[in-house]
């Protein structure tokens, strides 16, 4: 059973595993805290080379980076080519099993409004979603957010700075995203302060 997370102390999972949020004390961030001893996509991603020991409290990206140099790949290597649609895939899976893909389910849409810091939560669908299409915020950093609090842009052309200086691209949206995910993504390439819209421009990511 999802636990509001307007409400008390504490971190869980329900049933299904899936992380779960309650409000922390006010000395702790808003984040999401993983069920221990549960390896996540991105964990089983990374361990799989043998020669490479994975930092968790590094951003995701940076990790990805650390293993091309620990393997020497190049830019065009067939193996560093392999490894990124891996390292991809894991990240989407990443943000499923912390945020859902079901954007019907407002337990979803409540886990997005507390690491955004949206308090209190609305208690409809729709006023949730209308809440967190306003904030901007990179989507490799909401991955990583179960390790720090998030940042919030005030505008998709701040954030669209961060992104291409951090480097921190999510993978090109497909037929793969949840629809959770869907509603986050933002024009990074090209970013259009003023303009909402649901339908993504072919290229555009986060």
């Amino acid at each position: 059973m999802f636990v509001d997370p307007v409400s008390d102390a504490l971190v869980g999972c329900n049933s299904y595993g899936r992380p779960q949020t309650k409000k922390p004390p006010p000395s702790q961030k808003n984040i999401i805290i993983r069920p221990l001893g549960v390896e996540t996509p991105l964990e089983g991603f990374f361990s799989q080379f043998s020669n490479f020991q994975s930092q968790p409290s590094n951003s995701p990206v940076v990790e990805f980076d650390r293993l091309c140099k620990t393997y020497q790949w190049e830019r065009n290597d067939p193996e560093r080519e392999a490894a990124r649609e891996e390292f991809q895939y894991a990240m989407k899976r990443e943000f499923d099993d912390l945020y859902g893909t079901n954007e019907k389910d407002i337990e979803n849409w409540h886990k997005l409004c507390y690491v955004l810091r949206i308090d209190p939560a609305p208690d409809t669908l729709q006023e949730c979603r209308t809440e967190v299409l306003k904030k901007h915020v990179n989507l490799v950093d909401l991955v990583h957010g179960s390790k720090e609090e998030v940042r919030i842009f005030e505008t998709e052309t701040e954030l669209s700075k961060y992104t291409k200086k951090t480097k921190k691209f999510f993978p090109i949206q497909d037929a793969r995203d949840g629809g959770v995910l869907r509603a986050l993504r933002r024009h990074i390439l090209a970013p259009r302060d003023g303009i909402r819209s649901s339908r993504r421009k072919k290229g555009s990511r986060t």
